[in-house]
């Protein structure tokens, strides 16, 4: 059967609406976190790690005790409507101690995981751009670090220096980075034969122009992401130092120190232990949570 001509009819072209863009346009961040929102568990663990943060500043206001009051007359009272989580063995407010000691905890842990951040990118960085022997060089000095038993570090640490949260930040980063050097530098070997940084070496750019203002913002994102792991992670080391006794000393308090108190009483008086043990696991998971979420929308490959 032949096909007659008058059997169509010509549609024709719009050019304004074929050159209209559809989707808006996002800048990659803009992106990443249209994807965050889009993670419910992500977001549920970023609002929780939110209330946290603003109880560690205003919660010790809202109870009209002091960090060091003690009370005699209230010696292990339970939680009751004076005392929100109760009281200890000398009668001090277990909430107040509690969200004083989540400012020591997660101090730490954000220094400590800034610090190992800015090393670990500054050293991997360095080591995967210059590469060949100063790479095989300074990747040794890696696997030397990495080898050194961390408990010994700290050990040798609370000999020669006070302790407190200045000791504890330097003796997580001293070995904390290495990872995150390992991290950067494989991925510098795989960004500095991409073109846009063969056309910066090409115009004349400095190793440490091209390291900071081409490699590292690529590699941002991937960072965001490690922090969002190491937090946890030296919030969970600071509390088992202060819970065996190499950590934060008396009259100052954290997670680990109240949960070392408590772990005493737990048959008897089972809120000493559960309250700093209850916030160092739910900051812990939520920031593990997050990270996943981060993970995801931070990567273009799940672009969608």
């Amino acid at each position: 059967m032949a096909i007659e001509p008058n059997l169509f009819e010509r549609v024709g072209t719009d050019i304004e609406r074929s050159q209209r863009i559809v989707r808006p346009s996002l800048t990659y961040w803009q992106d990443a976190w249209r994807r965050l929102k889009m993670n419910k568990m992500a977001m549920v663990s970023l609002v929780v790690l939110g209330v946290i943060v603003a109880m560690a500043v205003i919660g010790p206001h809202l109870r009209p005790f002091a960090f060091s009051d003690q009370d005699l007359y209230a010696v292990f009272s339970p939680p009751n409507a004076e005392h929100w989580f109760g009281t200890d063995s000398l009668g001090r407010d277990l909430f107040v101690r509690v969200w004083m000691g989540a400012r020591v905890s997660l101090r730490i842990g954000i220094a400590a995981a800034l610090l190992d951040i800015l090393i670990g990118m500054l050293y991997g960085g360095i080591s995967g751009y210059i590469g060949g022997q100063t790479d095989n060089i300074m990747m040794r000095i890696v696997d030397i670090l990495y080898a050194i038993p961390y408990m010994i570090i700290v050990i040798l640490l609370m000999i020669v220096m006070e302790p407190g949260e200045l000791t504890l930040i330097i003796a997580m980063s001293i070995t904390g980075w290495v990872g995150t050097a390992r991290l950067v530098r494989g991925q510098v070997l795989q960004l500095k034969e991409q073109e846009f940084v063969l056309a910066a070496r090409a115009l004349g750019a400095s190793p440490w122009r091209i390291i900071i203002h081409h490699m590292f913002p690529n590699i941002l994102g991937i960072m965001i992401v490690q922090m969002t792991m190491d937090i946890p992670a030296a919030i969970f080391s600071e509390a088992f130092l202060s819970y065996i006794g190499l950590g934060i000393k008396l009259p100052n308090a954290s997670w680990g120190s109240l949960a070392s108190d408590g772990i005493r009483q737990v048959v008897s008086r089972p809120w000493l232990l559960i309250f700093p043990a209850l916030f160092i696991s739910l900051t812990m998971l939520a920031f593990n949570l997050l990270g996943d979420g981060l993970r995801d929308a931070l990567d273009p490959k799940m672009r969608s």
